[in-house]
């Protein structure tokens, strides 16, 4: 009998934390979330997302002389603060912290900087503010690789903003959770491709740097692999850079005997067999990779590209399959989702998170 009125001791003690944690969430705004009920060392939640840097900069692409490719700057840096890049993340965040995955791969986790003589005012960094969010939500991300791509800065035509820099980067997030219980992570690695596109402006040639970065984790005995990469487009669809640096991925952070799981906006249209870029697609299948979403969702197009570039528009846009999950080795897919895409999940402004909706999955096998 002692031991059954401590049983119920107990029992009353719990039901008490929870409705103290539920009625601090009402009260201060905070959301709180419940404990895992899906911590099988056996399975991986994996995540990749576009975050949108808030423009594809058309107007600095198409501007003929110095003066309008200034002109155009100031154009390019009203549009991006125009999407609200920090309400975003927060959506974002949102999304994160209610699914949870262990792994994250982020692309166009940009930094705005203006200020003259040189830009170091920064006017947002998404990543900062990205896991700022999560933070507050109870539910900590940590960066574990950084890979920096474009970093450029020019001159406005707004004397009170001075230069404008430019300052994107892949990123690897880990969940802290996961990472204390779940797994153990080593060696990582960032490097940049050979193949790199080169963009012709007015005030002379810009390299959209691209490349990969990559950890590798030991869950319950077993080892894994897994990269986030961002592969090039050109604006006339040419597939030759992506496809060089599709192999390139696969020979250098794909050179392993463990387990491989790539995610990424690969800005290969997987949906249209007919679309130039479906041969950088095809390339990975070729290679003995499976995408989790063809494994899981066969009968669903999962449209992930793209929303308005003001992401304003009312109805969603998607209408392609470019941001993947391939995997290679002993794991496959249980299931995978789409994040981002609903009209629920829009800002309090009405924007969407980001143009491309997010992609998860969940992997067992490792």
């Amino acid at each position: 009998m002692e031991l059954e009125s401590i049983i119920r001791n107990l029992r009353k003690i719990k039901t008490w934390i929870v409705a103290f944690v539920l009625l601090a969430s009402l009260s201060f705004g905070v959301v709180v979330f419940a404990a895992d009920d899906d911590q099988d060392d056996a399975t991986l939640r994996v995540m990749t997302q576009n975050l949108f840097m808030g423009t594809d900069f058309p107007e600095l692409i198409a501007a003929k002389t110095s003066e309008e490719f200034i002109q155009a700057v100031t154009t390019t840096y009203n549009n991006v603060i125009a999407t609200k890049p920090a309400e975003r993340m927060a959506a974002i965040a949102q999304e994160i912290a209610q699914r949870k995955p262990d792994l994250i791969g982020l692309q166009e986790a940009a930094i705005l900087r203006t200020g003259s003589p040189a830009a170091t005012n920064v006017k947002f960094d998404m990543l900062q503010i990205l896991l700022g969010e999560l933070n507050r939500l109870r539910q900590p991300y940590t960066a574990v690789a950084i890979l920096l791509g474009l970093d450029a800065e020019a001159p406005s035509s707004s004397e009170e903003l001075g230069n404008v820099r430019f300052t994107v980067q892949d990123v690897i997030l880990v969940r802290n959770n996961s990472l204390a219980g779940k797994f153990r992570l080593s060696n990582v690695q960032t490097s940049p491709y050979k193949a790199q596109l080169t963009v012709p402006t007015a005030i002379g040639p810009i390299t959209n740097v691209a490349g990969w970065a990559a950890v590798d984790g030991q869950a319950g005995g077993r080892g894994f692999r897994f990269v986030t990469t961002h592969l090039a487009i050109t604006p006339n669809f040419d597939a030759t850079i992506a496809l060089a640096q599709a192999q390139e991925l696969r020979d250098t952070a794909g050179n392993t005997s463990l387990p491989v799981v790539f995610v990424g906006d690969f800005n290969s249209v997987a949906s249209d067999r007919n679309n130039p870029t479906f041969a950088t697609y095809k390339s990975f299948l070729d290679a003995g990779f499976a995408e989790i979403w063809l494994q899981t969702r066969s009968v669903d197009p999962g449209f992930t590209c793209c929303q308005s570039p003001n992401v304003r528009n009312s109805a969603s846009s998607l209408s392609q399959r470019i941001d993947l999950i391939f995997v290679r080795g002993q794991i496959s897919g249980i299931n995978a989702s789409l994040v981002g895409d609903k009209q629920n999940e829009r800002t309090p402004s009405g924007l969407w998170p980001s143009d491309h909706a997010g992609v998860i999955a969940k992997l067992n096998g490792v």
